[in-house]
């Protein structure tokens, strides 16, 4: 039964909304617009504020993390991969990622070594 789960969550994330609670009939018009071009998505209310994005597929996930951030009325979402056992709220967040845009970057920087070097001075970056 577990593994049942397991399978049938593996290709979720959930996420909440900084700051805002939004309708479910907004989150899912908004995103499923969005995320369309990526295969199909399930919106699904979740507690506490929460939401589960259940996607077609591992590389629709992939992308959907990838390429945020994303916002819905001026909120921003953020999103993790849903794991074995966690938990569905928001203190499961412990951190989030953080999209920053890098201008007038050095050319000597322009390195792997380099660019994660600017960020880290944020967090651990990606």
């Amino acid at each position: 039964v577990f593994e049942e789960g397991v399978k049938t969550w593996s290709n979720t994330l959930v996420g909440y909304f900084v700051g805002k609670r939004i309708p479910l009939k907004i989150v899912k018009e908004n995103l499923e617009k969005k995320w369309r071009k990526w295969g199909s998505t399930q919106v699904i209310a979740g507690v506490d504020g929460n939401f589960l994005f259940r996607f077609s597929n591992n590389t629709s996930c992939d992308l959907v993390l990838s390429n945020g951030p994303w916002e819905v009325w001026g909120a921003y979402l953020a999103l993790r991969c849903c794991e074995e056992g966690m938990s569905l709220c928001k203190e499961s967040f412990s951190s989030i990622p953080v999209w920053v845009k890098l201008t007038n970057v050095p050319a000597e920087l322009w390195t792997r070594a380099g660019l994660s070097y600017i960020p880290s001075a944020l967090g651990v970056p990606l």
